[in-house]
């Protein structure tokens, strides 16, 4: 494969930085989240790292191959890719939005500019992760809020339709709400067929009109979900722990396994095979030994964790795209491929 980045693209839009989360619109299209690297910070600096958003189109000449923004303004970013509208949209911790469209790219109104994102006692609702779930863009909040994007600065929360997730009755303390409460991740089979997770233990699926709170047996932190092409729902704990099933029929496929900086944070179903993406590289469940184990154990030719971990999948079910700090590799359905990595220009 052609390099992707020669030398002046490179230090044009990577120098500096890791790269942090990743979309995938085709074979041939990916975003990504880039964060700044520093080895040391200076006392007298207290600004937050710089975060860029990249978009690249690999069937374009190399001058017209990258599209690109930086901000300082941006912190916990995470990144989502549709196709109706064709778009990536990075959404950050405090709601505010970019997006990288065919005909523009800039940032968007934040979403709490948009609705009222406001959750009590003075405080608003922050963002934990853009996800796509049935071909639309979500950013999932604390207090268990969902707003779907239905178009550039256009955002509408569930629960302004009458179907948002109920919160509990006797919630007194609201600080409580923050860890307990609300979403880490969604996945859907369809748009009336949706499970999002996160909290300790709370788990809810949609089926079209109203939420439903699924009875897994588990207080644990729940980080990612995963609705499988075999049919089936995955949702992962923190430290590792995988649970199967649908609506309320689940149960435990591994114990928790996993130490901190592997937690879990994207699943991924690809090839009959359930892929856990955390910040340092691919974990792959291994039904049959009861255990998550290293990607490589099950793929020979599996990425390092320097270039893999943070997954997306294209819509059409054909690539899996991952992302490590230090480069990107794609998976066609036969075999890994790596897109590129800092090592081609060390």
């Amino acid at each position: 494969m052609e390099r992707i980045f020669d030398e002046a693209s490179w230090r044009k839009y990577v120098s500096g930085y890791t790269f942090y989360d990743c979309a995938i619109l085709s074979e041939h299209e990916f975003g990504f989240i880039l964060v700044e690297e520093r080895d040391s910070w200076d006392d007298d600096d207290d600004r937050a790292p710089m975060t860029r958003f990249v978009a690249i189109d690999i069937d374009e000449p190399i001058e017209r191959r990258f599209r690109g923004a930086q901000t300082g303004a941006f912190s916990g970013t995470t990144i989502a890719a549709s196709e109706q509208p064709r778009a990536y949209v990075a959404v950050d911790s405090a709601s505010k939005v970019h997006s990288i469209e065919p005909e523009r790219s800039g940032d968007e109104r934040a979403i709490d500019r948009v609705l009222d994102m406001s959750i009590g006692n003075g405080m608003l609702g922050t963002v934990r992760k853009a996800v796509r779930a049935a071909g639309k863009i979500y950013a999932l909040g604390i207090h268990r809020k969902i707003y779907r994007r239905i178009g550039v600065d256009q955002w509408i929360e569930f629960g302004a339709q009458g179907n948002g997730v109920p919160m509990p009755a006797d919630l007194t303390s609201q600080p409580d709400f923050i860890y307990t409460l609300g979403f880490n991740d969604m996945s859907a089979f369809s748009k009336n067929d949706m499970y999002a997770v996160g909290g300790e233990g709370d788990a809810w699926r949609f089926d079209g009109e109203q939420w439903h709170q699924c009875s897994i047996p588990t207080a644990a932190k729940l980080t990612t979900v995963c609705c499988a092409g075999n049919g089936l729902v995955y949702i992962t704990e923190q430290k590792g722990s995988v649970w199967e099933g649908r609506a309320d029929r689940w149960q435990k496929v591994t114990g928790k396994q996993l130490p901190a900086g592997f937690y879990p944070v994207d699943s991924v179903w690809f090839n009959n095979r359930l892929y856990l993406g955390t910040q340092c590289g691919i974990f792959t469940l291994d039904k049959k030994r009861g255990k998550v184990v290293d990607l490589k154990e099950a793929e020979e030719d599996a990425p390092d964790p320097a270039n893999s971990g943070r997954l997306d999948l294209s819509e059409d079910g054909r690539f899996l795209l991952t992302v490590g700090p230090y480069g990107a590799c794609i998976h066609d359905g036969t075999t890994w491929c790596r897109l590129f990595s800092a090592l081609d220009f060390s």
